[in-house]
């Protein structure tokens, strides 16, 4: 399958498609929050879109629009209204030749490149301003952090096991990511023009952090990357790395797929043997998530879930530290982020902060 076409099978491509189409679009009702949602209305407006248009959209402009698409990924429910609306066959059409001008876009030629080892960033969020100087960010190391997700995965999946018994009709919300999320990985994305890291624009289900710091990280070495560049990529390390999780992701990602299968999620204790990192590229992004990717060595699916645009995630940290030098970053009056000395401080501080921090 192409490029264009596994956007348009997956919801992330295809929002992001329709995204783009409507700030392109020529019919009058396309506007912002007033966008008609009817799917004849839909149609219509992406109907009127000149692709040409698409061509003279600068970065941060096509960015703001990927972010709009990332924020509203959801993998424990069944799809919105605007999921259901773009995919639609016949607004899947009318999506196409957007795609493509996307993609021929100057400003996406990068999207299917893999690690920029140069430029990493790590953010570090906050909820207000912070009220202390910034102290260095230092590597933690954690020997069994991967070993400690495994059991846990285990554990958690037996509980499930027992829930699905017990009623196997009984929808049961829980666990819906399947990436590395244990102490001492790392996550890292590539630092552009104007932007500081690619996670301070793109980042799934926001909560709108407003005070993040960037951090530089330094690649050492020659770490191993695993690159996931579509759905075939995705498939390849779980049927490489296989990890059961039939019960335990049986409600969510049937909610959010339609569909029934004996899950499977990698088993990132066994990744770690072979690779040090794992990039998802940008039209990785774009292709793989929110769907159910058939195995070919296993019987089964699986689904990517929680994993935003341009993320690596060092399962290995031994080849990266964090530089001393960082930039603090706001949002500026019309949306894109600015570095915090281009913007005028809150006369007052909130009184308490709340922080994020890069590890799990």
């Amino acid at each position: 399958m192409d490029t264009v076409s596994l956007m348009l099978n997956s919801p992330r491509g295809r929002d992001f498609c329709a995204n783009i189409g409507f700030a392109c679009s020529n019919d009058e009702r396309k506007s912002g929050y007033n966008r008609q949602r009817t799917p004849s209305d839909v149609l219509d407006d992406l109907a009127n879109v000149d692709v040409r248009a698409i061509a003279q959209l600068s970065e941060i402009e096509m960015l703001d629009e990927l972010a709009g698409a990332v924020d509203v990924a959801r993998y424990w429910q069944p799809p919105d209204e605007d999921d259901l609306i773009f995919a639609a066959p016949e607004v899947i059409t009318v999506l196409r030749p957007i795609a493509q001008a996307i993609l021929e876009s100057p400003h996406t030629s990068w999207w299917t490149e893999s690690v920029d080892l140069v430029n990493q960033r790590v953010v570090q969020k906050f909820e207000s301003i912070p009220d202390s100087p910034a102290e260095p960010l230092r590597i933690r190391h954690f020997g069994d952090g991967l070993e400690r997700w495994h059991e846990h995965m285990l554990d958690y999946e037996a509980q499930f096991v027992e829930y699905v018994k017990a009623d196997p009709d009984r929808n049961i919300g829980g666990e819906w990511w399947s990436i590395p999320a244990a102490d001492g990985v790392y996550d890292t994305t590539r630092e552009r023009d104007g932007v500081g890291a690619m996670e301070l624009m793109l980042e799934e289900d926001s909560p709108g952090w407003g005070y993040p710091r960037v951090w530089p990280v330094r690649v050492h070495g020659a770490p191993r990357v695993y690159e996931i560049t579509c759905p075939a990529d995705w498939a390849h390390l779980v049927d490489a790395y296989p990890l059961a999780v039939p019960a335990s992701r049986r409600f969510v990602w049937h909610d959010t797929t339609g569909e029934h299968h004996n899950w499977f999620v990698p088993d990132w204790t066994a990744v770690v043997t072979d690779y040090d990192a794992v990039h998802l590229t940008m039209v990785g992004y774009l292709t793989t998530p929110g769907i159910a990717i058939p195995l070919t060595e296993h019987s089964g699916a699986t689904v990517l879930a929680g994993w935003n645009p341009d993320v690596t995630y060092w399962l290995c940290s031994d080849f990266i530290t964090i530089g001393d030098t960082m930039t603090e970053w706001r949002r500026s009056l019309d949306g894109p982020w600015v570095e915090a000395s281009s913007t005028p401080s809150p006369q007052k501080p909130p009184a308490s902060v709340g922080t994020w921090m890069p590890f799990r």
